[in-house]
């Protein structure tokens, strides 16, 4: 067999295959047909078994030549091949046609009332006739099979009708505006009952296209009252199409049409009527958007309604309640649909609105209303996961928890700068009822989810952190946070939350940076305070006191307990180094300053070490004499590296004779209560 005969032979049996799939897929669609319109009963056949795979032929046999039809069948292009050039040959050529005649009128249009052609009524009239041959074109032909091409022609002869009737009313002033209005309604009737009998997404895309351009396309005045209808009317037309032929994204044209049109015809300063008129009509397509079942569509319109309603009315705060009330609808939404991106479109919305607000308006007059709207919107952003985690009973979603830390963070922030001028005074105050609010919502979460509420209590500890420095200044503001950071340590032992003791080391470490670099020098000259008496020592000791009280509540987190206990003996050493550093200053001379301070600092650190150890052996504890061991060697190098060099013979001889005799001390505590201490280290 030669290789012709091979190649003929492949060419015979796919033309064959395709042959009995096709019968095949015949039989299925008539069985189908035959079920649906209870003809028969669907009649079972055997599916058709394909060829097999011919074996190869012996060399030897001569094979018949290959008819010419079944040759020409077997060189037909695959299915997918002609599905594409329908695609372009016919859906998209048909409706690319169609949008360029429905131009083509509209400049007819234009150049005739340029040019003076014919009448007005008979230019309309072409319009109105050329739209029903079109409609009746699309008629016969859809009856024909041939129905992309009919969807076309029928979208195009809608908008003949939209046009002429346009023409009618803006360019001829032939028809008054209820007329016109009246013939819209009825051609966008019409439109909308054939798109929704053909079936045909391309006669409602077109149609919808068309009627929204049509105002743009003629260059009409402004009249906001009829076009808003207009659109309001297109809105509905578009909503009823989409939801009956599960067309979604028929509204998100609707949409963008919408947009527009208000645009373009929302005057540049409204009186009071057209504020009042704007905001009717924003408030109706926002219900129409918001009712819509795609979620992009729901979040644009609530971001974009509460921003346009602020370009609208600004300056005037009572816009912001209105803002509100949508914000409020979109949680509604949130609620009714489950939808993970509602609330924080809400929120967004709501906010940005407030921002918009903001910058047309810098210099409030009264601040009363606005921040009476901010008050009411952070305890509704508030309220909501207690009522989808408590009400409704359903765990909190990621977007529900991003919402509820933006909510006290932004409000405080917006509030801050709108009281800043006039209630100054009152900031501190406004940080602690923010805090107190969060905090209830954080106890009634607790029993419902248990990440909202750990995630409000921190949000209220950190507002409580917030208040001290803005209600309070100089060391009132440490005072505040050592006490704030030991109350979060006992919280979270009770709660048995460690998150919390993080949090509550948090702010022990802004107390220790505040002490650093605020506190500790305060006075300028060891002149204006006296010793231990006065406010430095105080808050160093307060400080301290906070530190233990954190580590004796957090006994069984051994770790933080330490180093709690460990800071607080720090930060007491600390204050009264500071103290005899001033003492000395203020007795030793000029010239001996240096000495006298690091000989004072030798004798407190070693007497401290000699208490500490003493009260371990009294107390029976381990870590308090391991301290102030600890403690005597670091001043015994001090005293080796530092203090034998660089004092004076005579602070020389006392720091190592005090050192010396507090040594011995402690060398006798060990000594008299040595087998006590042995007892105590065993298990």
């Amino acid at each position: 067999m030669t290789p012709e005969d091979g190649k003929q032979i492949e060419a015979i049996t796919g033309a064959l295959a395709r042959l009995v799939r096709r019968q095949a897929d015949l039989e299925q669609r008539l069985a189908r047909i035959e079920t649906a319109l209870h003809l028969a009963p669907p009649v079972t056949h055997a599916g058709p078994t394909l060829p097999p795979e011919p074996a190869p032929p012996p060399p030897e046999k001569e094979r018949p030549p290959v008819p010419p039809a079944l040759d020409a069948l077997a060189a037909q292009p695959e299915p997918d091949s002609r599905r594409l050039e329908a695609a372009f040959g016919l859906t998209w050529f048909s409706r690319i046609g169609a949008v360029t005649v429905v131009l083509a009128l509209t400049f007819f249009f234009e150049y005739a009332f340029e040019n003076h052609w014919i009448t007005e009524s008979g230019r309309v009239v072409v319009g109105l006739v050329c739209g029903m041959a079109l409609l009746f074109a699309g008629e016969r032909l859809w009856r024909g099979a041939q129905r992309t091409f009919a969807q076309a022609l029928t979208a195009a002869g809608i908008a003949f009708f939209y046009l002429s009737v346009w023409a009618a009313l803006t360019l001829y002033h032939l028809i008054g505006q209820a007329a016109a209005f009246g013939l819209m309604v009825l051609v966008t009737a019409g439109a909308g009952s054939l798109a929704l009998r053909y079936k045909g997404l391309a006669i409602a895309v077109l149609g919808l296209s068309v009627g929204y351009a049509t105002p743009l396309l003629l260059e009409v005045e402004r009249n906001p009252w009829f076009v808003l209808s207009y659109v309001l009317l297109l809105n509905l037309a578009a909503a009823v199409a989409a939801r009956a032929r599960r067309w979604p994204w028929l509204e998100g044209l609707a949409f963008a049409g919408t947009a527009i049109l208000y645009a373009a015809q929302a005057p540049g300063s409204p009186s009071v009527a057209g504020r009042w008129l704007n905001t009717l009509f924003l408030c109706l397509y926002y219900a129409q958007f918001a009712a819509a079942p795609l979620q992009p569509l729901f979040v644009a319109a609530q971001v974009l309604a509460g921003l346009t309603l602020v370009e609208v009315w600004a300056p005037a705060a009572g816009i912001l309640a209105v803002v509100l009330g949508i914000a409020v609808a979109g949680l509604a939404v949130a609620d009714r649909r489950l939808w993970a991106a509602a609330v924080p479109a809400s929120f967004a919305g709501f906010w940005m609105a407030y921002a918009q607000w903001r910058s047309v308006n810098p210099e409030a007059g009264s601040v009363l209303a606005p921040f009476l709207m901010l008050t009411v919107g952070f305890g509704i952003f508030l309220a909501w996961p207690l009522w989808f985690a408590g009400y409704r009973r359903r765990a909190l979603r990621l977007s529900d928890l991003v919402v509820m830390a933006l909510n006290s963070a932004v409000y405080f922030g917006a509030t801050y700068a709108l009281l800043e001028t006039a209630y100054g005074s009152y900031e501190g105050l406004l940080a602690v009822g923010a805090a107190c609010m969060v905090a209830l919502a954080a106890q009634l979460l607790w029993n419902c989810d248990s990440r909202g509420a750990l995630l409000a209590g921190g949000m209220a500890w950190a507002l409580l952190v917030l208040a001290a420095p803005i209600q309070f200044v100089g060391y009132r503001v440490t005072l505040a946070w050592s006490l704030e950071a030991a109350a979060i340590a006992w919280i979270g032992m009770r709660l048995q939350q460690r998150r919390a003791l993080y949090l509550g080391g948090g702010v022990f470490l802004l107390v220790l940076l505040r002490l650093a670099f605020v506190d500790s020098v305060m006075y300028a000259s060891p002149g204006l305070y006296r010793e231990l008496a006065n406010t430095r020592f105080l808050v160093f000791l307060v400080s301290a006191l906070s530190l233990w009280a954190a580590a004796w509540w957090t006994r069984p987190e051994a770790r933080l307990a330490v180093l709690a206990y460990l800071g607080g003996h720090a930060v007491l050493l600390w204050g009264l180094s500071l103290e005899v550093a001033g003492w000395a200053e203020r007795t030793a001379a000029p010239e001996n300053a240096v000495s006298v301070i690091s000989t004072s600092i030798s004798v407190l650190l070693a007497a401290y070490a000699v208490v500490l150890v003493a009260a371990g052996v009294f107390q029976r504890s381990a870590p308090t004499r391991v301290l102030g061991v600890a403690l005597i060697g670091l001043v015994v190098l001090k005293l080796y590296l530092y203090d034998v060099w660089l004092l004076s013979l005579f602070y020389r001889m006392a720091a190592f004779a005090v050192l010396g005799v507090l040594l011995l001390l402690m060398s006798y505590f060990y000594s008299r209560f040595r087998r006590s201490v042995e007892t105590w280290w065993r298990p």
